[in-house]
């Protein structure tokens, strides 16, 4: 359902959200067919927004640090997280420690005072999910393989190597979905389904 949250804000990118203490207020109203994900994801939309301000989903999607801090809460936080940061090609990664009540305020002073990184990783220290997301990405990929629920937002080519690597290791992904702007959530019965999608929504797409 993490990939149908995607969706919803992209297909209502003027939709601007407003933290209130532990309420959000939307504006315009949330069309019918968005309600049920926002309202599911409201305590996760709730930590990629700070106290009074108002942000649109537009704004949301195109900050690698408010979507770490969506996407993590969207998948679970209850122990401390690796978070690991890649800015230029010739620089070594930065891993940081990041307690479970920390990763909003982090993720938010860095949105404002850090350039975007080309790629942001993340994951808790007991595992259970792995959330990467790389600058330009174009494809949303959600699997579950031995145990690890993985989200990925990655550039269309980098999701097909990820899925074909994947296929052909010790390990199938099951329960793949496959999202792309301007398409639905897709759910593949198995990585060849998936990958196929993708090939599928890149010829459409030229």
């Amino acid at each position: 359902m993490t990939l149908a949250l995607l969706h919803a804000l992209h297909e209502n990118p003027s939709l601007a959200f407003r933290r209130v203490g532990e309420g959000l207020k939307v504006i315009p109203a949330v069309p019918p067919e968005a309600r049920p994900v926002l309202a599911h994801f409201k305590t996760a939309l709730l930590q990629a927004l700070e106290e009074g301000e108002r942000v649109e989903a537009r704004a949301l999607l195109s900050s690698p640090f408010r979507l770490a801090a969506l996407l993590a809460h969207a998948l679970g936080v209850e122990a401390p997280l690796v978070l690991t940061l890649y800015a230029g090609e010739d620089e070594d990664p930065r891993r940081y420690l990041v307690p479970p009540g920390n990763l909003a305020g982090h993720a938010l002073w860095a949105d404002r005072n850090s350039p975007p990184p080309r790629r942001l990783h993340l994951s808790p220290t007991t595992g259970g999910w792995v959330l990467d997301v790389r600058g330009g990405w174009e494809v949303a990929v959600e699997a579950l393989a031995r145990g690890t629920r993985y989200l990925l937002l990655l550039p269309a080519i980098e999701a097909r190597a990820w899925l074909e690597a994947a296929g052909k290791g010790l390990f199938r992904p099951k329960e793949v979905g496959v999202w792309r702007r301007g398409e639905a959530a897709f759910t593949a019965k198995g990585w060849e389904e998936a990958l196929a999608r993708l090939e599928e929504v890149a010829c459409v797409g030229g």
